[in-house]
């Protein structure tokens, strides 16, 4: 019995030092992306398009809707979303909700490229799926004075322009632009310290006030 105590002890350690270590984001990455291209969408589901403030909801729980299917993956950029949607558009969903932007602008991507790389994302489901409904998201603040994001260094004013462009956009291509920035920005700028751990990724609470501002686009 002593000997499987200690062989017990000795597991738990190596569990609890496997953990801390850092997960590579591309291994991640492929996993998840080799997944969607498996599970299947039909006519009748909403996907949640996006990049890790996608990924981190439960969606469906969310909502109290099955239909509603979370296709978000941390890191992911706009041109990638564009090259695991083959799924996505072969399944012919009934709405489709993108949020992407803030991973594009990291690499120093500017505004007018990212409405262009959302352009070339929405054009072609509009192409593919022309009864599916589109709602392009607003790009999210972030907020360097919890965490310090270098990728993010200065870059505040990119996320307000860009969102500017992207409303322009939808405008122009005839889809819903939903303007989410404003409840979750302070008045520096900032997303709000309540509604961050880290300064980019979202908290239980901030994905309510998100929830509740899809409600009326989900169920219409």
């Amino acid at each position: 019995m002593k000997r499987v105590i200690l062989l017990f002890m000795a597991l738990v350690a190596l569990s609890s030092m496997a953990q801390k270590k850092p997960v590579n984001p591309d291994v991640y990455y492929a996993r998840r992306a080799t997944l969607f291209e498996y599970l299947p969408v039909y006519s009748s589901d909403i996907i949640m398009l996006g990049n890790s403030l996608t990924d981190g909801a439960e969606w469906n729980e969310l909502f109290d809707n099955c239909h509603v299917k979370n296709r978000g993956i941390v890191g992911d950029i706009i041109p990638g979303f564009m090259e695991r949607m083959e799924p996505i558009l072969q399944g012919q969903p009934r709405k489709i909700f993108i949020m992407g932007g803030i991973n594009d602008i990291s690499h120093k991507v500017g505004a007018d490229s990212v409405a262009s790389a959302m352009r070339t994302l929405v054009t072609t489901i509009k192409d593919r799926c022309p009864k599916t409904q589109i709602y392009v998201q607003s790009v999210l603040p972030f907020n360097n004075e919890v965490r310090h994001w270098k990728s993010l260094q200065g870059l505040e004013k990119v996320v307000p322009e860009t969102n500017a462009k992207l409303k322009a956009l939808c405008a122009e291509l005839g889809v819903t632009f939903i303007n989410l920035y404003p409840l979750f920005v302070d008045d520096k700028g900032n997303l709000k310290a309540e509604y961050t751990n880290d300064g980019l990724h979202l908290m239980g609470k901030a994905y309510l006030i998100w929830r509740d501002a899809l409600l009326p686009y989900v169920n219409k």
